[in-house]
Parts: C-alpha cells; structure tokens; sequence
C-alpha cells in the first residue's frame, strides 16, 4: 500500500483538498436535482473528507469518499458505517485517502478487507508564479476556444468520443460532461485544422478566502492524440485562470500517465498522491 506523500507547503495541500471536496460536492448536487427520486445523498464523515452517493450505474466517479481521515485515525466503527451507507444502493465504498491522513490508516484498511486500486497525483500551481515564468507556447497546430452555450450537445459528444476507448459506459460519460454544463463551469474545444481535437473544463471554486481554477474532464479523440492537443487545452485554462484572477489551478490524475505529463509540462506540480482503496 502507498504512503501519502505532499510535496508542497501545507497550506497549498490544504487548498488542494478543500477544492476537491467542493468539485464533487456540487457534482453531487447537480445529480440530486437531475434525479430528485433516488436518494442522492452527501455526506461528512467525522474523520473528514466528503462522500457522495448517487446512482449504482455511477460506480467510481459519482460514489466515492475524498479527503478520508483527514482530521482522525479511521476506527474500525467509521469503515463500518461507509460500508453501510453504500450498500443501500448495492456498492461497496471507494475511499480516496487523505494526504494528511495517519500511516497507519493503511493498516486499519488493509484489516478491514481494503486493497489499493489505484494511485492519483493532485497537481497545482500558484497562478501569479506561473505568469512570471517564461511563456511556453501552445502547439502551432493547436487552436483553444471556448464553447458558446448553444454548443452544449457539442461538447458533450465530443467529449464522450475523447473518452471512447477508456473502460467507462457512454452514458456515464455523457452525464458526467452534462453535469459541468449544468454547473455553469468553463467549457473549452481544442481545434486541429477546423475539427473538434479535444475537450476539457474549468470550475471556478472558491474554498479558504482563494480562488481556485480546477481543470477536469480532459478529453482528446484518438485520432489527435500526441499532437499535443491536451497541452494546449491545460495551457489555455492557465491564461483564464491568470486572466479572472484566479490564485492558484489544481488538477488530478493517474500516477505516471500522459495527462500528468503534460500537467507537469504545463507548469503544474504534483501537491500530494492519493492512494484509493477498495474491498475486492
């Protein structure tokens, strides 16, 4: 199992999850409203964190626990009433653990039938340090718009298609990029020679007197992969983000994978690893 790791000044790290917490949050929200029937539900554990449960057929994306032992050591009692919260709907928790949770948290989890899935890096970066850099400059090839509010069910294919070889339903796909519509928050096209190359979002959130830029739901088409189209889209959401006012940006990826690449490249910087756990 993975040790949480930060590699910015706490106060950073601390922003870092406060955002996240808010991003799924209002995710939730927008579910509950979409679907007023089905229980949606919000909760704050006393250890800390969020957790959100939605619909089953949301799995993952739309169920999960951020921030988890943030603010005490898991009991035996805490995992318990996770369990129970999403077995009403028939799943099993995902919890994202906390980077500031104890070590031994790994141990309570492991005990309790826990595995690690997976390891996600949350990236950022202060915007006025970033502005101050040289300019880096966007593939030539590589055009950034935003998408205008007529364009929604554009923007909602195009993203799906981004997404189509990954091992996630269409359906889920669509609802999670109809759920940024329906927040209000940034949504951007990249173009190569006049065609739709790539998709992403810019939430505006504001969490401790800050506001914060969080980039989500990056998508390039297979097709235009590796012609830098995914650098461009981070890129352009940098110069908005130093453009309305923006204090710092933060991102979240795979451990190791082309997006936290171009993340890095970019000019973000990895704040913290997160290890999610799940029961087999």
């Amino acid at each position: 199992m993975s040790v949480p790791q930060i590699f910015v000044e706490q106060g950073a790290a601390h922003v870092c999850e406060a955002a996240e917490a808010i991003h799924i949050r209002r995710q939730a929200e927008q579910c509950a409203q979409i679907y007023p029937k089905r229980e949606v539900l919000i909760q704050e554990p006393p250890t800390g964190g969020v957790a959100i449960r939605s619909l089953p057929d949301f799995e993952g994306k739309l169920n999960r626990v951020v921030g988890c032992g943030k603010n005490a050591l898991l009991q035996e009692s805490d995992l318990s009433d996770l369990k129970a919260f999403y077995a009403a709907v028939g799943l099993t928790p995902e919890i994202h653990l906390s980077p500031f949770a104890p070590a031994s948290t790994l141990k309570i989890l492991a005990d309790y039938g826990y595995v690690e899935r997976a390891v996600l890096s949350t990236h950022w970066c202060d915007i006025k340090e970033w502005a101050n850099r040289s300019a880096q400059e966007s593939p030539a090839s590589v055009s950034i718009r935003q998408a205008e509010p007529y364009e929604a069910e554009r923007f909602m294919e195009a993203s799906v298609a981004g997404f189509q070889d990954k091992p996630r339903a269409p359906e889920v796909l669509h609802f999670l990029a109809e759920l940024a519509i329906r927040r209000g928050d940034l949504l951007y096209f990249a173009l190569v020679d006049g065609e739709i190359a790539g998709t992403a979002v810019m939430a505006r959130i504001e969490t401790q007197n800050t506001y914060v830029a969080h980039f989500y739901l990056d998508s390039t088409i297979p097709e235009y992969r590796g012609r830098g189209v995914h650098l461009a889209l981070i890129q352009a959401r940098l110069r908005a983000a130093h453009r309305l006012g923006f204090s710092s940006a933060t991102a979240i990826t795979s451990v190791g994978d082309g997006s936290a690449r171009n993340a890095e490249r970019a000019g973000l910087r990895i704040a913290y690893n997160i290890p999610v756990f799940v029961i087999p």
